[in-house]
């Protein structure tokens, strides 16, 4: 039977006879084809567990900082060090966590992350000392996040879109955008409860509401009689680009082959150059705009309205992505996050962060959901995430750097002012990536037909 038939609607005895070993996990999804297309409620898990990354990691973790810092008597250069070891584990492990997602699927990831993600921050509101902090922070939170918190959902639904990827990709990522936006009330709860009861919060909210959620997450449609995008295999033979389309090519680079092009390197590094800037300023945000003395809700309120701003973003870029070649959409949304960084820190006051949420939190959002749509153009579904996990550990020199250089030029300077300057300023080096970045040759695409 074809790998592109749905394994529910007929083939061979054989395969009629495999199936039936495993009807029972599949009957919901093969009894019949749902008004909604299944890969749609895999993307709104993957959005609602990806708000949980954001609102207690990606963003929390900002609005945590200073609490922990004062409070403990730590330099941000030792804190900031903490979550950089962090990053630098979430890198060394990628590879071998993108092939286990790949063998096992996303589902079980998902759920061993969401389970050690949510142990590692009751356990942090413990936390007294530097080593114990390092310790959980950097094997459970961080550790569960690396394993089943990012890259898990991500392949999930690359496997389920082909067509309408870039779409799907951005709807996922708005959980990303819903997480800043809690970072106003978490920051409410700290203030009402303190950091360490915040932090038994967070890891509570994640069991509950992200372990029911990894049992919706299905790691490939063809495993439950579907294709990608929703297609039966009649659809596939008009002209188009939807429903009733011809299927676009479909290609299949393994790791190692995937490795020897110029593209794997040069988008590696495009997503490097991004997080060395957007993960230092989700971070050092609220601790910058507390420095020009806000309050740490007024702080808190101003990276939520970044995350509200940022909303659209994820989904009008990754629209024009499905369009448009991603490169250019890519390269509009870095000069702008470069514009909006660097007038910020300019201009100052109201009106820098006027510029600042007008330019930046568009943009930043735009370009997360097209790395990984470009990536799985070129090399294909089948090995997403280990090709993925292969790129992490190239973007874990920046991404480990961000804060230590933030935390440092702050540390040396009194202010985090010059270091946001200097962001603004290396964001433009991006562009040098997307501009070199070319499809693989077409000798060498292996269609997965």
């Amino acid at each position: 039977m074809s790998a592109n038939e749905p394994s529910g609607a007929g083939g061979s005895a054989d395969a009629g006879e495999s199936g039936e070993e495993e009807q029972p996990r599949r009957r919901f999804l093969l009894q019949r084809r749902p008004v909604i297309f299944y890969g749609w409620w895999v993307v709104l898990s993957g959005t609602a567990i990806m708000a949980l990354m954001g609102a207690f990691s990606y963003y929390g973790m900002g609005v945590f900082f200073n609490s922990i810092k004062d409070d403990l008597g730590w330099s941000a250069a030792a804190l900031g060090a903490a979550l950089s070891l962090a990053r630098i584990q979430g890198g060394v492990l990628a590879p071998a966590v993108g092939f286990l997602i790949d063998k096992y699927g996303s589902q079980k990831l998902v759920l061993i992350g969401v389970v050690l993600s949510g142990l590692g921050f009751i356990l942090l509101g413990q936390t007294m000392s530097v080593v114990y902090f390092y310790i959980i922070f950097i094997f459970l939170v961080q550790g569960g996040v690396s394993a089943g918190m990012g890259n898990a959902p991500m392949a999930a639904v690359t496997n389920w879109f082909s067509r309408r990827r870039a779409t799907a990709h951005g709807v996922m990522n708005l959980g990303l955008s819903f997480g800043g936006i809690l970072a106003w009330p978490l920051a409410g709860i700290i203030e009402a409860w303190g950091w360490r009861q915040a932090l038994v919060f967070a890891g509570a909210t994640i069991w509950v509401v992200g372990i029911p959620l990894s049992f919706v997450i299905r790691h490939r449609p063809e495993d439950y009689g579907y294709l990608p995008d929703g297609d039966k295999p009649e659809d596939r033979s008009g002209d188009g680009d939807f429903p009733g389309a011809a299927a676009p090519t479909e290609v299949t680079y393994s790791p190692w082959e995937a490795m020897k092009t110029q593209a794997f390197w040069s988008i590696a590094l495009m997503f490097s150059a991004r997080h060395f800037v957007t993960g230092s300023v989700a971070l050092f945000l609220i601790p910058l705009l507390e420095e020009r003395g806000m309050s740490l809700s007024a702080a808190a309120g101003v990276l939520s309205l970044m995350a509200l701003i940022g909303t659209p973003g994820r989904v009008g870029f990754a629209w024009l992505g499905d369009r448009y070649d991603k490169r250019l959409v890519i390269g509009f949304c870095f000069a702008f996050q470069s514009v909006g960084i660097i007038l910020f820190t300019a201009l100052g006051g109201n009106l820098g962060i006027f510029f600042f949420l007008v330019l930046y939190s568009p943009t930043y959002s735009g370009v997360l959901p097209l790395i990984p749509a470009i990536q799985a153009d070129y090399f294909g579904r089948e090995w997403f995430a280990t090709i993925r996990g292969l790129m992490t550990p190239v973007a874990t020199a920046s991404v480990v750097l961000g804060p230590i250089v933030v935390a440092s030029i702050r540390d040396w300077t009194g202010s985090y002012e010059p270091a946001f300057a200097a962001l603004g300023v290396s964001n433009i080096l991006a562009l040098v990536f997307v501009a070199i970045t070319r499809p693989p040759r077409s000798e060498a695409f292996r269609s997965a037909a």
